[in-house]
């Protein structure tokens, strides 16, 4: 090779290296600068320059975006709440100062449970009070003088004086079932589903089936099928409670001492008519326990196999019925009927007891008729 060329390759070679190094240096800055977060650069392309304007929203931003609209859930949330407080203020007033029974506060209490009254803890709404005053006018309305019921106007003066006093009935209706229901519950007493369907079923058989039960429901009192569930619910939870209170030897230990003390007297010989109008409790006293005849079916289970068994001038000893203690003596018998005298000593007289309890109870009454 010719010396004299290679001093030119070397000094081409001194040329292109600082043009490496510089083209090196620039590369270094911009990526140096590129990973610089949000600094846009006026050497990069515009294309990055772009991306600069679309930056993420900075904390500030977040915070300020949710400050509004925590602000305006804030409003629309009060303002759903007004219009609630409105709407709650305005049946109200219908319902306590005007006592509007039309359809739409009918709906209405149906769902807001505005309090008629409260017993105890109990709650009775307004809606409940409503549906029994208005299956009561509903009956009433009803009647024809074809049929041999009594129509009431309730529009008419004497009318509006006979509504007064249904209503003042089913507030004191409702507040005796308030305590039935908690002595229901004391006692541990519920009705199960199968219960209500059985007598239901019951009664739309002895009705003539389905058609006919729901006819009459809603010729006599407006009700459907379920307000026929809801009235038998009920009926055999005081029923079952009333049992189990009768049932109960603490609540009848009184009544069964009575009732020892009276057969003591029987049994040491005393007159049983005349120890009859002493001691027992019922209308049969005052002819000394006659009862007169009767067949088998025409009492309670108890009391008809004890009467059934004895022989005329026999007496029985206590017999417990739903009633209470009875001490029977057959008098007579003929065919297949039997003559007794008793004498009833009563048990836990579930009414009563339910009255007493109301005696007891804190009520409060919204609603004057």
């Amino acid at each position: 090779m010719d010396d004299s060329k290679k001093p030119a390759k070397r000094a081409v070679a001194r040329k292109a290296a600082p043009k490496k190094s510089s083209s090196h240096k620039a590369t270094k800055t911009n990526e140096s600068k590129a990973a610089q977060p949000v600094v846009a650069s006026p050497e990069v392309g515009s294309g990055i320059a772009s991306s600069a304007t679309v930056m993420p929203p900075t904390d500030s931003n977040s915070k300020k975006s949710s400050s509004s609209s925590k602000r305006n859930w804030l409003i629309i949330g009060g303002t759903i709440v007004g219009i609630i407080a409105v709407f709650l203020l305005v049946f109200g007033v219908l319902i306590y100062k005007y006592k509007s029974d039309n359809r739409v506060v009918q709906v209405v209490a149906n769902i807001v449970p505005y309090p008629a009254e409260k017993v105890n803890n109990t709650w009775v709404t307004y809606g409940t009070y409503l549906f029994e005053v208005n299956s009561i006018k509903h009956y009433y309305q009803s009647q024809s003088s074809e049929s041999g019921g009594q129509q009431i106007d309730f529009t008419s003066e004497d009318g509006k004086k006979r509504l007064k006093q249904l209503e003042e009935q089913v507030l004191t209706q409702l507040q005796q079932e308030a305590v039935v229901r908690q002595i229901a519950k004391q006692q541990k007493v519920t009705v199960t589903e199968k219960e209500v369907k059985e007598q239901v079923d019951q009664i739309t058989k002895s009705a003539g089936g389905e058609d006919k039960v729901k006819e009459v429901l809603k010729k006599y009192y407006g009700w459907d099928k379920g307000d026929l569930q809801k009235k038998i619910r009920f009926q055999l939870l005081k029923q079952k409670t009333s049992e189990k209170l009768q049932d109960d030897p603490s609540m009848n230990a009184q009544a069964k001492a009575k009732a020892e003390e009276a057969l003591k007297q029987v049994q040491g010989g005393g007159d049983f008519a005349e120890l009859a109008k002493k001691y027992s409790q019922d209308s049969s006293a005052a002819n000394g326990g006659d009862l007169g005849f009767f067949s088998k079916g025409q009492m309670v289970p108890e009391f008809e196999k004890a009467a059934f068994e004895l022989q005329p001038g026999q007496i029985s000893g206590l017999v417990k019925t739903k009633y209470g203690y009875h001490i029977i003596k057959v008098t007579e018998k003929k065919d297949d009927q039997v003559r007794a005298s008793h004498i009833l000593i009563k048990g836990v007289d579930f009414d009563q007891y339910v009255e007493d309890q109301l005696k007891q109870a804190k009520v409060n009454q919204y609603i004057k008729p």
